[in-house]
């Protein structure tokens, strides 16, 4: 059973649907630590002047080392019409764009007031689209103790993983005999972004994962799953704050 775990994001980039995509059982660590320069509330989208940040805006005084499962929106900027809007500009002549927009416009229109929700209707949204099965779970609800690399092992065991799939620049922090003495298998994945067709200019690879949707549709698993080949080593890219 391969398990491999990540912090919930918003709109999620490519390389995280590759890595889940690897998974038998993918956790959301929603219980550590929020921190608002990772991309828990922010992704990257292609616009006519090349990649750009799309943030949430969430309340973070007077709140220092709250959980990703706490954080709450800022809606005093009505950042929901915003964002909608700015996908909409952006990705409004994308060949398959009108084939999300009603269920993406659903989501967006609701009264969300926690990120962690927010990011999960998303997830299921993208991984419906792209037929991914892989069994999802958050961290919170496995009830697990310690914190560091015990906490790691202890939700790999909670989550029955007899193996551990890691990103590639976790090689020099994660400790090999600590997952030998628990009997778990511990692998590195380093998956190069897959190439698709993109609206203005050159490509810029590991966008959102929206990004391959609006553009490549219904092709869009095959061509996430085209460079899944690889645990142990690779060509690619993967986020710094994947755990």
């Amino acid at each position: 059973m391969i398990v491999a775990a990540h912090q919930p994001c918003y709109l999620p980039a490519i390389s995280f649907f590759q890595k889940l995509a690897l998974a038998d059982v993918f956790v959301l660590a929603d219980d550590y630590q929020f921190s608002k320069h990772a991309a828990t509330n922010r992704t990257r989208i292609k616009t006519t002047d090349g990649a750009s940040w799309l943030t949430v805006p969430v309340l973070t005084r007077s709140r220092g080392g709250q959980k990703i499962r706490d954080v709450e929106f800022n809606c005093s900027s009505k950042w929901q019409e915003k964002h909608w809007r700015t996908l909409g500009v952006n990705h409004i002549y994308a060949a398959y764009f009108e084939q999300y927009a009603d269920a993406l416009q659903r989501i967006y229109a609701r009264p969300w007031k926690r990120l962690l929700d927010l990011n999960l209707e998303l997830l299921e949204f993208a991984c419906k689209a792209l037929h991914l099965e892989t069994s999802i779970s958050l961290s919170s609800e496995l009830e697990v103790t310690g914190g560091g690399h015990e906490k790691l092992l202890n939700i790999i065991s909670a989550a029955g993983g007899t193996d551990y799939l890691a990103g590639e620049e976790l090689r020099g922090y994660l400790r090999p005999t600590d997952f030998v003495q628990r009997g778990v298998q511990l692998q590195y994945c380093e998956l190069e972004s897959p190439r698709y067709h993109q609206q203005f200019g050159p490509f810029i690879a590991d966008l959102s994962i929206l990004d391959l949707l609006v553009n490549e549709g219904p092709d869009s698993s095959s061509i996430l799953l085209s460079n899944r080949a690889a645990t142990g080593s690779a060509d690619a890219v993967a986020h710094r704050e994947s755990i």
